[in-house]
């Protein structure tokens, strides 16, 4: 009798712990590339709608307009409360004549930064946040929605989900809106100039501007420019091979305008730049009626996505 309690009680106690060991299995650990899909989920066509329309709102963000302080302010109040405690102006002297008139002014690039966890190495995320119109006064209006709020609007939407979400990027990010780029990139060769000094380990710098618009919307597929540079083609590449997996975008390189946006300063100055550009120009380019409504921000959304895989896939 005594042999069979041993007998059953043994196997009782193998049971529990075969239990006991299957109920422990963990789940297969999540790739980087299921990762990398599941934050670029989190970027939303509403928020980068409510950021453009607030943008807009400011009647004008003409870099030599009498509120050119107040627009930086408003823009580093947003990091701000996104969780950015430390976001800050970052002034330089400009002067300028503009229309037969001599201007000189202190502008202001804005910028917030998410230490990285390894290194000092730095990753930039940016685009301008200044505007303007040919055709009219920019000092009282200047709405500028896809150029460049669509731009500011990315930064704004990845900084967002990197502090929501917890990120703790590899290298440092630093996201920047630029002041006086329509006036000549001047807050972006102001920057780069600075980093450059300082002997910045900037691993790679991201740019956008005018990423919301689409001419015939209906037509498919979507196409995005990823404008690079003779030091950074492999880091197209990259970001090509990103895209497709993260978007519903088809990317391509043409690099026509590669000098005509802030990633060219990093270039002049030995850094990888990517430029993200929409593919088509829609007819009220530097005029009044660039406004919200002639914005697609569906287009944007992926556009964003996109561009974000890479970030992450750099800082995983």
């Amino acid at each position: 009798m005594k042999i069979r309690k041993r007998k059953y009680h043994f196997l009782l106690s193998a049971l529990l712990i075969l239990v006991a060991v299957s109920g422990c299995q963990k789940e297969p650990p999540i790739t980087k590339a299921e990762y990398i899909q599941h934050i670029v989920d989190y970027v939303s066509s509403d928020s980068l709608e409510s950021y453009v329309s607030w943008l807009e709102g400011m009647g004008t963000r003409f870099a030599l307009a009498d509120n050119h302080r107040e627009v930086a302010e408003r823009i580093r109040n947003r990091f701000i409360a996104f969780g950015y405690l430390s976001a800050r102006l970052d002034s330089f002297y400009l002067t300028r004549t503009f229309r037969g008139i001599d201007y000189s002014t202190w502008q202001y690039n804005i910028i917030a930064s998410l230490p990285g966890r390894e290194d000092d190495s730095i990753c930039i995320v940016g685009a301008h946040y200044d505007n303007i119109v040919s055709g009219g006064d920019p000092f009282t209006l200047s709405p500028g929605a896809n150029d460049n709020a669509s731009g500011v609007a990315a930064v704004l939407e990845i900084a967002r989900i990197m502090k929501e979400r917890r990120f703790r990027p590899k290298h440092t990010l630093r996201f920047t809106a630029f002041a006086a780029e329509e006036l000549g990139l001047h807050g972006s060769l102001h920057q780069a100039g600075q980093d450059a000094s300082a002997g910045s380990s900037i691993k790679m710098m991201i740019n956008y501007d005018m990423i919301a618009y689409l001419e015939e919307p209906s037509t498919t597929p979507w196409l995005v420019n990823i404008i690079h540079y003779d030091n950074s083609e492999g880091l197209k590449n990259e970001a090509a091979e990103l895209c497709a997996v993260n978007s519903t975008l088809v990317s391509y390189s043409d690099n026509t305008n590669y000098n005509r946006s802030d990633s060219y300063a990093y270039y002049m100055h030995g850094f990888r730049a990517l430029f993200f550009h929409q593919s088509d120009i829609e007819s009220t380019y530097h005029t009044v009626g660039d406004v919200t409504s002639v914005c697609n921000f569906q287009y944007c959304r992926e556009v964003v996505r996109a561009s974000f895989a890479l970030v992450l896939d750099k800082n995983y």
